[in-house]
């Protein structure tokens, strides 16, 4: 039974003052460091106060300062200086310093019993540091006791100096001085001490108001640890809410990333138009959506829409409209009738007040006859006989904001060459620390200047135009891109690239991916092997050294051509030149050759021809073989 109320004592005072949560951990070090240099700044006035008197600087007549702070010194210092070695991740520290501390400043009272009181709270008041309400009720607890034994000492023990006020001379006492003989030193030598009398007066104008006192600063400091400790963990309560609500909206980002076509080229096998799309939200999700998709193997339908208002609202009515719509389009509706049906649709139920705005336009890709409808959304720029414009119309009235409205379609005769440029009003309306819109005027020059760049290329360039306008300030609404291209390409001359991970992980994919490419151009298998042998050994070169450990992009791009391809490798690693190495002397003995520069000699006697340039802060490392 006793054995038992031990184990059950010590385990409930391990709960209480030596286990921390995970949360305090780090609190706790940063306290126990804290308290370490306390004890140590205070060793070090301690070490210069025995100096001083050991000078006389400072008149010291009781022998008995010197027996107790000499020793403070080191009780005060050897604790502070393991918690320094242990860097305070001990959690036993804070009640060998915090007890050590309490101890020594009650032996210092016991011999210096009017000046040091106050100094007595100080462990009380560094308790807090540790956000632990039994810690400080402990010390609280220590030091209300050690302070009533510290006076009885300096009384009964004769350790202290005692107060002038407690002690009687009889009437008519004559005292005696010596040279430099202090006034309370010759009346303590004569005068009558009742040490029953002296204890009682002690008792009760001396300690017991040290009593109320240290209950005073204990029940502040209790509650200031209490509600410190109450701070934390509803700070961490917040902060998990934050992280939680902030991983939910990633997700919801990436899933609706993954709802509109983000793999490009989008359609491989198609060599007759070239399409491309971005969409950037201002908040973690957005509003703004495109999409594209074949109705069958001849029509081709292309949408921007943008939804009023930001965040999760906008996404989820981004959601339904970007269904709704492209459900009723399979359905083999014409673009108005689409519209029609979609916006009676959203009007239901539609509490929030939420409306879209949306181009839609559906190609015949053999003809080349576009059919489209406008809900309120901007003007498309076409560019036309070489002609850069916008393609102006009637607009129709919003989706989801007037139910039964009918929308009426347009049509237009495109060719060869032409494009399409779609866009939401995050693009014009992108503002400059100046309160400037980037405007139409903007995107239609630079747009003019896009001529004979891929849609890809051609959407990097405005968008760079736009963020070089905009500069530092802060992007306020949706951004979403489309460009297409109606174009006549021969599958034989074209060109397709790939984003990768430079890591070795990807090189089967990178291997994969050019493979295919080769074979939809019938390439020879022996051209194919050669080609794909100094794939891997470039590319396996910028995973390995290009970024230097650190994650980075490898572009790997082919460009197609009658009767050959031209493989570029693209990295923003580190500056090097592979052909600027010296060829291994293939003749000499196994043992005379230098390590390295076998593969890259290999990729330049396979290959027709290879070239290196630094431009930027890009290594551009390109080479050309023969399809057969």
């Amino acid at each position: 039974m006793l054995i038992r109320a031990k184990k059950n004592i010590l385990k409930w005072a391990e709960e209480e003052f030596i286990k921390t949560t995970d949360t305090l951990w780090e609190n706790e070090v940063s306290a126990n460091m804290f308290v370490a240099r306390v004890m140590f700044y205070t060793a070090i006035i301690d070490l210069i106060f025995i100096i001083l008197a050991l000078l006389k600087v400072i008149i010291v007549t009781n022998s008995a300062v010197y027996g107790t702070l000499i020793p403070a010194f080191f009780e005060l210092g050897i604790p502070a200086g393991i918690c320094f070695k242990l860097k305070g991740r001990k959690k036993w520290l804070k009640i060998v310093m915090m007890l050590e501390y309490t101890i020594v400043l009650a032996r210092i009272e016991s011999v210096l019993t009017h000046n040091v009181t106050l100094c007595m709270a100080f462990p009380v008041v560094l308790s807090i540091r540790y956000y632990s309400r039994p810690l400080t009720n402990l010390i609280a607890a220590t030091t209300t006791f050690l302070a009533g034994f510290a006076d009885y000492a300096a009384i009964m023990l004769k350790m202290g100096r005692i107060d002038l006020n407690m002690l009687e001379l009889p009437a008519g006492t004559v005292l005696n001085f010596k040279e430099f003989s202090l006034i309370r030193d010759v009346i303590m030598q004569q005068a009558t001490i009742d040490y029953d009398i002296l204890w009682k007066h002690t008792l009760q104008h001396s300690f017991l108001p040290k009593i109320i006192l240290f209950s005073m600063i204990a029940i502040i400091s209790s509650e200031i640890s209490k509600r410190g400790r109450q701070a934390i963990f509803n700070q961490q309560a917040e902060t998990r809410k934050t992280e939680r609500i902030s991983t939910e909206l990633n997700l919801a980002s990436d899933i609706q990333t993954d709802m509109l076509p983000n793999i490009f080229p989008a359609f491989p096998e198609r060599f007759d138009f070239d399409i491309y799309a971005t969409m950037t939200p201002a908040k973690e999700v957005g509003g703004d959506f495109y999409d594209f998709f074949l109705l069958d193997n001849n029509r081709l339908a292309l949408v921007m829409a943008d939804v009023s208002g930001k965040g999760v609202p906008a996404a989820m009515f981004m959601v339904i409209a970007k269904t709704l719509i492209k459900d009723h389009a399979q359905l083999g509706l014409e673009p108005a009738d689409v519209f029609t049906r979609v916006n009676n649709l959203l009007c239901e139920g539609n509490k929030a007040g939420l409306f879209v705005t949306a181009w839609m336009g559906v190609l015949e890709l053999d003809t080349g006859k576009l059919t489209y409808v406008n809900a309120g959304h901007n003007p498309p720029v076409v560019k036309l006989d070489n002609q850069v414009q916008y393609l102006h119309s009637a607009p129709g009235f919003v989706l989801a904001g007037l139910e039964d409205y009918k929308y009426k379609q347009f049509e237009l005769q495109i060719h060869k060459g032409d494009k399409i440029f779609l866009y939401t009003d995050g693009a014009t309306e992108a503002t400059n620390l100046e309160k400037e819109l980037y405007g139409e005027d903007r995107l239609i020059e630079c747009l003019k200047k896009q001529d004979g760049k891929s849609c890809a290329e051609a959407l990097k360039a405005v968008r760079e135009d736009i963020d070089a306008f905009v500069g530092k300030a802060e992007q306020f609404d949706d951004l979403t891109l489309l460009a297409f291209d109606y174009s006549n390409k021969d599958k034989n001359k074209m060109t397709v690239e790939r984003v990768f991970n430079a890591s070795p992980d990807e090189l089967p994919n990178v291997i994969s991916f050019v493979e295919e490419e080769l074979e939809k151009r019938e390439a020879s298998m022996k051209n194919t092997m050669a080609i794909t042998v100094a794939v891997e050994e470039m590319f396996v070169n910028i995973a390995h050294y290009a970024y230097e450990g650190e994650q980075g992009k490898a572009v790997v791009r082919l460009d197609f051509d009658e009767n050959d391809v031209t493989i570029t490798f693209t990295d923003t690693g580190i500056p090097f030149n592979p052909l600027a190495k010296e060829d291994p002397d293939i003749n000499a003995k196994l043992e005379d050759r230098q390590i390295g520069g076998l593969g890259i000699y290999m990729v330049k006697q396979s290959m027709d021809h290879c070239a290196y340039e630094r431009s930027g802060n890009r290594n551009i490392f390109s080479m050309r073989k023969a399809l057969q």
